[in-house]
């Protein structure tokens, strides 16, 4: 297993992907702390998280117009926090050929529908959020554990009772399709350092889309999540800890160049 002298630092599932995806890009936001371009996208993301958590916090309780003002409120939070990198709207970042203004405006209704149409999922799946053994809503779940000797924080989206049993889950408010169960992976190991209880399942939550190809949020097909090995897992985080300690950052331009936030202060981009 990598080894470097000094202490690990508090690592994260995103910080392990981003530095995995660009090392430059890492650095440019985790090291030189540059001010990243506000997109949509991650206004879009937040609010329906807040409008998700609120209704399953809530015990199903509140009503669809109440989980949307939640969503709202969060919009707008989230709104003011881009507007105070980039006033100009029309320069926010898009997946497309739309203004930053229009992509906001569409992602503003889009995500309204998505907090309702997972309350209405919700009430017709028979599923469940997990009460922890210590009485917490497994909602917006903290962790902080190892993984070896790296410190490792995040928080779990959701741990639901399904058909097929516990299952870890994560909101996916995009078109992304996910690559690998890594996310879920890192959340089993939480639950088991916290409580002891070994989960196996994991899946995504696709919330649902409008436009040309309308669909409704569902789950993905759930991941076994015994099948990644946790030993594996720990040597991936002392990897990826070692060489940022060690300053080591590797560009690699793609396709995710394109939604990279720090993109105009890339010198592998000509800037």
């Amino acid at each position: 297993m990598p080894t470097s002298t000094g202490v690990p630092k508090p690592r994260s599932h995103s910080q392990y992907t981003r530095y995995a995806q660009c090392g430059e890009a890492y650095k440019l936001e985790r090291v030189e702390k540059r001010p990243s371009d506000p997109a949509g996208w991650f206004v879009q993301g937040t609010a329906v998280h807040s409008g998700v958590e609120a209704y399953e916090r809530s015990g199903r309780t509140i009503s669809r117009a109440a989980a949307v003002d939640h969503y709202q409120q969060a919009w707008e939070r989230e709104l003011a926090a881009g507007l105070a990198v980039q006033s100009d709207t029309s320069q926010w970042m898009t997946g497309g050929f739309k203004s930053g203004t229009k992509d906001l405006s569409d992602r503003r209704q889009l995500g309204e529908h998505q907090v309702i149409d997972y309350i209405d999922y919700a009430e017709q799946s028979g599923e469940s959020i997990w009460i922890a053994p210590d009485g917490k809503q497994a909602i917006e779940l903290p962790f902080t554990i190892h993984l070896g000797e790296v410190p490792v924080r995040g928080v779990i989206d959701q741990v639901v009772q399904t058909p097929y049993g516990l299952t870890v889950r994560d909101i996916k408010t995009g078109t992304k399709k996910q690559s690998s169960a890594l996310q879920l992976a890192l959340y089993r190991r939480a639950i088991w350092d916290l409580y002891n209880i070994d989960i196996t399942w994991g899946d995504f939550f696709t919330c649902a889309r409008q436009g040309r190809s309308p669909r409704k949020g569902s789950p993905t097909e759930p991941y076994d999540l015994t099948r990644i090995d946790q030993h594996w897992l720990e040597s991936q985080y002392a990897a990826m800890d070692a060489a940022e300690r060690n300053n080591v950052y590797l560009a690699n331009p793609g396709d995710h160049c394109t939604p990279c936030g720090v993109r105009r202060f890339c010198k592998a981009k000509g800037n």
